[in-house]
C-alpha cells in the first residue's frame, strides 16, 4: 500500500512541477502541445507495443471495447438532454463536453504504472471503442446540428481524422495480429521500450503544463452542470459495471478506470470549432483533470 501511495504521489508531483515551472514562465503551452505531439505519435505507440505485444482476443475484451463506444453514446445523450432548453450551439457544446475519454495521455500511464501489463489490454479496448466518438463521431453528431450542410464533409473529416491517429492505428494494429497471433520480436520491443519507458513521465509533465485553473464565473453554472452530469453518469455506469458486467473482477476494475478519465484532449478543439468564443471547455477541461487525478489515484489504491 505505501508503495503505491508513493508512487501516485509522484506522479502528482511531476504534474505539479510541469504547472510550476509554467506558472514562472519556463515552459509555455506551447510545450503541452509538443510533448503531447511526441507522446500521441512516439512514446505511447512504443509504449503499448513494448508493454503489451500481443492481446488474446477475449468476449471480455470485446466488452470492454462495446462500453469504451457505449459510454461515448451515453454521455452525448445526456448532453443533449441535459441542455434541451439551450440553442443549438450550447446542445453541441455539452455533448462534446460530456462525452470522451483521455486514455493514452492520461489512464493509461496510470494504468501501466500500478497493474500488470496483461490488464492492459482491457483499457486499449475500451480506448479503441472510446477513439471511434471523440475523435471524431462526437464532433460530426455535434456539428451536424449546427451546421447541417456539411453533414458528409464532417463524417469524410471523421474518417480521416480517425485513420491519421497514430494511437488508433496502433490499437487496430495489435488487435490484426492478435487476431493473426503475431508477435514482435523481442529485438523490436528491446527498441520500443527505450521509448516507451518515457511515457508515462512526459504524459504526465504535459498535463501540468496543460493545467489552466481559470474559471470563467458567467459560465459557472454550464461549467458545473456538465462536471456533475458527466461523473454522476461515470458512477452509476460503475456500479452497473460491477453488478452485471459477467468479466473478472480485474477488468472491471479497469473498465471503472477508464470511465474516470478526464474529458478528452481533443473537446475543446471541436468545441472551439462550433464556438470560438466559449470558454467553458478549457475550464472543463482543466477541471476535468484534477478531479480526474484524485479519482484515479483513490480507485488505484483502492483496486492494488
Amino acid at each position: 500500500m505505501l508503495d503505491i501511495l508513493i508512487k501516485a504521489i509522484g506522479f502528482i508531483f511531476i504534474i505539479i512541477i510541469g504547472y510550476i515551472f509554467k506558472s514562472k514562465g519556463i515552459f509555455q503551452k506551447e510545450h503541452a502541445r509538443f510533448l503531447s505531439f511526441i507522446i500521441m505519435n512516439i512514446t505511447l505507440p512504443c509504449s503499448l507495443f513494448s508493454s503489451v505485444g500481443h492481446i488474446d482476443i477475449s468476449s471480455s475484451l470485446l466488452m470492454a471495447l462495446v462500453i469504451g463506444f457505449g459510454a461515448n453514446i451515453l454521455t452525448i445523450l445526456v448532453g443533449f438532454i441535459m441542455a434541451k432548453n439551450g440553442t443549438l450551439t450550447e446542445k453541441a457544446i455539452y455533448m462534446i463536453n460530456m462525452s470522451g475519454y483521455n486514455i493514452g495521455t492520461f489512464a493509461l500511464p496510470f494504468v501501466q504504472s500500478f497493474f500488470p501489463s496483461n490488464l492492459l489490454a482491457y483499457v486499449i479496448m475500451f480506448d479503441t471503442g472510446n477513439a471511434i466518438m471523440c475523435l471524431g463521431g462526437t464532433y460530426s453528431v455535434a456539428s451536424s446540428m449546427v451546421v447541417k450542410s456539411k453533414g458528409i464533409k464532417i463524417v469524410i473529416e471523421f474518417i480521416k481524422r480517425l485513420l491519421s491517429s497514430v494511437p488508433f492505428c496502433t490499437y487496430v494494429i495489435l488487435f490484426i495480429m492478435s487476431l493473426l497471433n503475431l508477435t514482435l520480436p523481442s529485438q523490436l520491443i528491446s527498441v520500443t521500450s527505450i521509448a516507451g519507458n518515457a511515457n508515462a513521465f512526459l504524459a504526465m509533465l504535459m498535463i501540468g503544463i496543460s493545467l489552466e485553473i481559470k474559471l470563467d464565473l458567467s459560465q459557472v453554472i454550464k461549467i458545473r452542470n456538465i462536471l456533475i452530469g458527466r461523473y454522476g453518469l461515470m458512477i452509476l455506469i460503475s456500479v452497473l459495471v460491477f453488478i452485471f458486467l459477467p468479466v473478472e473482477t480485474a477488468a472491471k476494475q479497469m473498465i471503472v478506470l477508464s470511465l474516470f478519465a478526464p474529458i478528452s484532449s481533443v473537446a475543446p478543439v471541436y468545441s472551439y470549432m462550433i464556438d470560438s468564443k466559449t470558454p467553458v471547455p478549457a475550464a472543463v477541461s482543466s477541471l476535468s483533470m484534477i478531479i480526474s487525478i484524485i479519482t484515479l489515484t483513490v480507485l488505484i489504491i483502492i483496486f492494488s
